[in-house]
C-alpha cells in the first residue's frame, strides 16, 4: 500500500553502504520512520533532500509489520534557506524538531502540531535573529497545551491563593507561593517574577502574527521563562537531558 503525505524531517542516519534512514513527523500518520535505499549515491537526487529541517512531500511503502518504511518518491515542499544560514536560527530550530522527535509518537497524526511546528519554524526562518526566542518560546507554550499540559501559573498548587511571585516546585512539578516555599523548606530550582508571569500569559493568548509587538522588558525575560519550561517538560514529559540540541543552546 502507497501512503502520502506532507513531512518534516527530524533526523536522518546512513545505513549501510548507500542508504539513508530518516525519523519523519508527517501531516497525516504522525512519526514514522523511512529508509531511502541508494540515496547516498552521487546521482541519487534524495541525498539532498532528505536532510533534517526540511519539509518534503512524500510518497512510501507501508506494511503494518515493518518498523521502518520504504521510500518510494520524495520532494521538497519547503526549504528553510535562511535558518541553515544562521547559526542562532539552526539552533533554536534544531531545539524544536528534537522536542518534536521526543514527544510525538509513532504513527499518532496531530495536525495541530504539524501545523504550530510548520508555522513556528516559516516565522524563524524570515526573522530577525533577535526575535528567535520569542517565536521558540511561543512554540514550547503552545506545545505543552496542545499536548495536554497546560501551565498553572495563577494560582499556588498547594495552598491555592493568587501568585504574584512563583516558585518552581521540583518535588511535585508546579509552581508555588512564597509562604509554600518557605513552609515546606525545599529548594528551588527556578523563580518567575509578576513580568515573568504575565509575559506566559500575554504569549498564550497571543496570535503568532502579533508576537513581534513583545515589550523590550518581556523579551528579556524569556531566558528564564524557558528555563522554567524545561524544568516543566523534564518533569512532567520527557527526559530533557537526552535532548542532544540543548548542548548547543548553552
Amino acid at each position: 500500500m502507497i501512503y502520502s503525505s506532507e513531512a518534516l524531517i527530524l533526523s536522518r542516519r546512513n545505513f549501510g553502504d548507500t542508504s539513508i534512514i530518516c525519523n519523519l513527523f508527517t501531516k497525516e500518520y504522525g512519526r514514522v520512520s523511512i529508509i531511502s535505499k541508494g540515496a547516498r549515491t552521487l546521482k541519487n537526487p534524495n541525498r539532498a533532500i532528505l536532510q533534517p529541517l526540511q519539509f518534503i512531500d512524500i510518497h512510501y511503502y507501508y506494511k503494518p509489520s515493518r518498523n521502518i518504511q520504504i521510500l518510494k518518491e520524495a520532494t521538497i515542499n519547503r526549504h528553510f534557506y535562511a535558518i541553515h544560514n544562521y547559526y542562532n536560527k539552526l539552533i533554536f530550530s534544531y531545539n524544536i524538531i528534537d522536542l518534536i522527535n521526543q514527544v510525538c509518537k509513532t504513527e499518532n497524526p496531530n495536525k495541530i502540531i504539524f501545523r504550530l511546528v510548520k508555522t513556528v519554524l516559516i516565522k524563524i526562518n524570515s526573522s530577525d535573529n533577535n526575535k528567535i526566542e520569542i517565536y521558540h518560546t511561543f512554540f514550547i507554550l503552545q506545545l505543552l497545551k496542545y499536548l495536554g499540559f497546560q501551565l498553572m501559573i495563577d494560582k499556588c498548587n498547594i495552598c491555592d491563593s493568587d501568585l504574584h511571585h512563583a516558585y518552581y516546585h521540583s518535588t511535585i512539578g508546579q509552581l508555588v507561593c512564597k509562604n509554600c516555599r518557605e513552609n515546606n523548606h525545599f529548594q528551588h530550582n527556578i523563580s518567575l517574577d509578576s513580568m515573568h508571569l504575565s509575559t506566559i500569559h500575554w504569549l498564550s493568548k497571543t496570535h503568532i502574527d502579533k508576537l513581534l509587538s513583545i515589550s523590550p522588558s518581556s523579551h528579556s525575560s524569556l531566558t528564564q521563562i524557558y528555563k522554567y519550561f524545561l524544568y516543566y517538560m523534564s518533569y512532567h514529559i520527557i527526559n530533557i537531558k537526552n535532548l542532544k540540541s540543548l548542548k548547543l543552546m548553552q
